[in-house]
């Protein structure tokens, strides 16, 4: 098995030879002290900032951002060690027996530098407003998510000193017992044991005592830790304000607070409105990312050689997102993992779901670098006051101005009298504006929060010749980048400013496949023309894109403005312009990526499972001349529904719903519906998607109208989703009844996934605890393999994770074949990219995977699992559905299976 890892590492990581490379030596060590150093570096500058300070008798030459920081910084840190100097002499009045020995293990200075910027982080990504289907506003968090996030930052620090503690250990031991030549040779082979050690002789066991949920640093004691920091920063973090005759006076920077919501009240911590001004200050935006060790690396990842070692160079990683927590793997889960992995390394052979390893591997070894171009333009527009291409605005919304009513009378006691004063409803309408005017500018500050933060990602990469995002995978199978910052699954803004870190020649179809990826940015409807038509568009307007490309932000180079992914579309103008200006655009060597993109992608899988021809024709699995689009199919079966109401008297409810939805059908109205199908969305979540379509193009004031409208609107489109997908559904239906025979046992569903992955659902009734902390007292909930199984979760969830583990499956595939192919890759679920002169090949890839993937017996190999995995319900488990009569072998040519 050690052979094994080794041909992992040369084949996925690093390039033949590194070792005597001194330039890769050099990026290794930088990575690793990137990735150990993260808060000790913040610690040294905090330091630096006070000694200029002292020095120079003031901070006033630090940016305003730091200088406001380091105010918060030395109170913080005097708090924190004189918190931990009583947690030694065991101070009475409070009791600090169960959080005291843990915040012992750090310095005071790291604890303060970790408090501040992830109280900060977490105030700066803001509150969703407990169940309100608007944007997360910044400023506010629920003090229960603040106190454990920061617990599980003290955590990860903590367990990074024991690491390094232990490796200074070894190489002293071993310095001490061994003398000669090749010293450095020998302690690097036994360190290396020593580390594999660490991370493999105790399994899962020794994984959940040191980095998960076991051990005492469990989810009290986390919350408990956090909450004491807590409690310090709110006693010690001041902010200086105008007070009311003008004078500055000294306020809290943060506070606590209670929310009600419904019958609960939520704790919440809240920074002071004055913190608002300092949001476009790079100090602040650094806050949210320093000391965050997960950034993109400078050299490729370690390669994934089992379950727990892989990904960052000097980080415990386990391949599995989330912490034994809601959605994150549960422990049967990690313990299958573990059991699979050691059964397989005492035979000698490879682990069954090793080629989901080698698919991480792929991904993770892709380069990719920053566009500057693209880079430089998000700047200017930032510089300019935003507002533009998804950036949001520098200025927040005006506040509504006071109603003003010219004099006149009214009657008071059959007297009449002059009056000024507004009308009732004039300032009830004022203060409805007034309160949507604030939750408007909240809900700005936050998309300037996440905007920031991936510009300074930006920023900070931009002088790389090369980033690297190492991946891991979700309990299903999907695969995640572990940097979350920025990376190409994220939004226009991210993919817009990423490029491949290595070109490669347009060659002789390239230059069209960039026309066609600007048309499907452009999007528009002109992503849904035929291949030709789309290539044709953008040529007809090509001068439009080099005009772009010229002059972004100029008066003829608006074109880009107009898309719906402007920085991507941006992206791909700066590309062809220079291609075309090369004078030979086949030997143009580009690094833009170019997308394939699945046509509805749990949906095909769905028909291909159930072979539903006519679904499948839908959704483009069948070759056809024009693209098919599922979103607009369903619109017409819907609008056929609807018209056929219409005219039935015999149900005049029905009908008038039926004649005052007609004119709203379309495409927009259907969409999310039955994009969401595919995951189980119940018919109240049909009804809300609908309700807010409805309600966002103002087609009905009357909200009682709007509500029955959507509740009709919704029945009647799950209604044609099934008349279309007819063994799609079926397919659907006979999965969540197989989760229910399952949960009826009071068992959570099993199942492996085509590439070996065992998948177990994590779904169970939650635990409580109440916690009482020095702030306040809050429930923890927290996940417990002993308790009873979720039942409702674990039916409704089955179908669509099947799913996912399917279309995971076969991105992997891709991914592999790719990779021996020679080509670049980069996976985001559905979306398939690679180099402008590879995407014929990488097509060929995608449908060859796809047709081995599903001429596998997948529902009949599932059917036997099940009932070898819950014999006694065997009986009781349906066959699967029959099949229909589609030919899975006919996506091979299909143009827009992909496209």
């Amino acid at each position: 098995m050690e052979a094994r890892r080794r041909q992992l590492y040369n084949k996925y990581s690093y390039v033949e030879g590194h070792e005597a490379d001194p330039k890769m030596r050099e990026l290794e060590e930088r990575q690793r002290r990137n990735e150990i150093l993260a808060v000790d570096r913040e610690v040294e500058r905090y330091k630096e900032e006070a000694r200029i300070t002292r020095r120079r008798g003031g901070g006033a030459e630090l940016p305003l951002g730091r200088r406001l920081l380091q105010g918060f910084f030395a109170p913080l840190t005097s708090a924190i060690r004189l918190e931990q100097e009583h947690v030694r002499l065991k101070v009475r009045g409070v009791d600090r027996s169960n959080y005291g020995p843990f915040l012992l293990m750090l310095n005071p200075d790291k604890l303060a530098v970790i408090t501040l910027h992830t109280v900060i982080s977490q105030l700066m990504k803001g509150e969703q407003m407990f169940g309100e289907p608007n944007e997360a506003q910044a400023g506010m968090c629920k003090f229960v998510r603040a106190v454990e996030m920061l617990g599980q930052s003290v955590q990860a620090e903590v367990n990074l000193a024991r690491l390094r503690q232990r490796a200074r250990l070894t190489k002293k031991r071993y310095l001490e017992s061994k003398n000669g030549p090749h010293v450095h040779d020998r302690f690097m082979k036994v360190n290396m044991e020593s580390l594999k050690t660490l991370t493999t002789v105790r399994g899962v066991a020794r994984l959940a005592r040191t980095a998960l949920n076991d051990s005492d640093w469990g989810g009290v004691t986390r919350s408990k830790v956090g909450a004491a920091l807590v409690k310090l920063l709110l006693t010690t973090a001041r902010i200086r304000v105008p007070g009311p005759d003008g004078e500055l006076i000294e306020v809290p920077a943060f506070y606590h607070d209670y929310v009600k919501h419904k019958a609960h009240r939520y704790g919440v911590i809240s920074w002071h409105d004055a913190f608002f001004t300092f949001m476009d200050d790079e100090a602040m935006i650094r806050a949210t990312l320093s000391p965050v060790r997960y950034m993109p690396m400078v050299t490729p990842p370690r390669p994934w050689t089992r379950f727990n070692a892989g990904g960052y160079l000097r980080t415990e990683s386990i391949v599995m997102r989330g912490h034994y927590t809601t959605h994150g793997p549960s422990k049967r889960q990690m313990l299958a993992l573990h059991g699979e992995q050691s059964g397989a390394e005492l035979d000698g052979r490879a682990a069954k779901f090793q080629p989901v390893l080698d698919a991480l591997n792929v991904l993770g070894r892709t380069a990719w670098r920053i566009n500057e171009d693209v880079l430089r333009v998000m700047e200017e527009v930032w510089a300019t006051g935003g507002g533009r291409a998804d950036v949001p605005p520098r200025e927040n919304v005006p506040d509504p101005t006071w109603p003003a009513n010219p004099y006149g009378l009214r009657r008071s006691r059959g007297q009449l009298a002059a009056t000024a004063l507004p009308s009732r409803q004039d300032v009830a309408g004022f203060i409805h504006s007034l309160n949507r005017t604030k939750q408007r500018n909240r809900e700005l500050h936050s998309q300037r929060c996440d905007f920031l933060i991936k510009l300074q990602v930006a920023k900070e990469m931009r002088d790389e010749d090369r980033i690297y995002f190492p991946h891991n995978i979700d309990f299903r199978g999907r695969a995640y980048t572990m940097h979350v910052h920025l990376n190409h699954l994220g939004s226009d803004i991210c993919r817009g400013a990423l490029v491949f870190a290595d070109a490669r020649p347009l060659g002789n179809d390239g230059l069209d496949w960039l026309y066609i990826q600007a048309a499907n940015l452009y999007a528009g409807g002109v992503d849904k023309l035929p291949m030709d038509e789309r290539r044709q568009w953008i040529e007809d307007r090509v001068h439009l894109l080099e005009q772009s490309a010229r002059d972004p932000l100029g008066p003829d180079g608006g074109f880009w403005l107009d898309a719906e992914d402007p920085w991507q579309c941006l992206a791909c103008c700066f590309e062809i312009e220079r291609a075309r200006a090369s004078g030979d655009p086949p030997a143009y060597m580009c690094r833009l990526p170019v997308h394939q993109d699945g046509s509805c992608n749990g949906l095909q899988h769905y028909a291909a499972l159930g072979r539903d021809e006519a679904g499948g024709e839908q959704v483009n699995l069948m070759p056809r001349d024009r693209p098919g689009d599922v979103y607009t199919g369903i619109a017409n079966v819907l609008k056929r529904i609807v018209a056929e109401d219409a005219k039935n008297p015999e149900d005049p409810e029905t009908q008038a719903l039926a004649i005052a939805l007609a004119p709203h059908v379309d495409r927009k109205l259907v969409k999310q519906t039955v994009m969401t199908s595919v995951y189980g969305v119940t018919h109240i979540g049909a009804r809300q998607q609908i309700q807010n379509r409805l309600k966002e193009r103002g087609a009905v004031e009357d909200e009682n109208l709007r509500y029955k409208m959507a509740n009709y609107a919704a029945r009647r489109t799950l209604d044609a989703l099934a008349n279309l997908f007819v063994n799609a559904r079926d397919v659907m239906a006979w999965l969540a009844e197989c989760a229910r025979v399952v949960c009826s046992q009071g068992r959570a569903v099993e199942w492996t996934t085509p590439l070996g992955l065992p998948v177990v659902q994590p779904y169970r009734v939650k635990s409580q605890r109440m916690i009482r902390t020095l702030v306040q007292s809050f429930t923890l909930q927290f996940d417990n393999d002993e308790n009873s199984v979720a039942k409702a979760k674990q039916r409704s969830a089955f179908p669509p994770n099947f799913i996912h583990s399917i279309d995971s499956a076969h991105m992997m595939k891709t991914a592999l074949a790719c990779h021996e192919a020679g080509l670049t890759f980069a996976g985001v679920h559905d979306s398939f990219w690679t180099h402008a002169g590879d995407v014929p090949e990488m097509s060929r890839h995608i449908r060859e995977k796809f047709i081995e993937l599903h001429s596998e017996p997948l529902l009949e190999m599932l059917y036997e699992e099940l009932k070898e995995k819950y014999p006694e319900v065997a009986h009781e488990i349906p066959p699967p559905p029959p099949m229909g009569n589609m030919d899975i072998e006919q996506v091979k040519d299909s143009i827009y299976f992909f496209s």
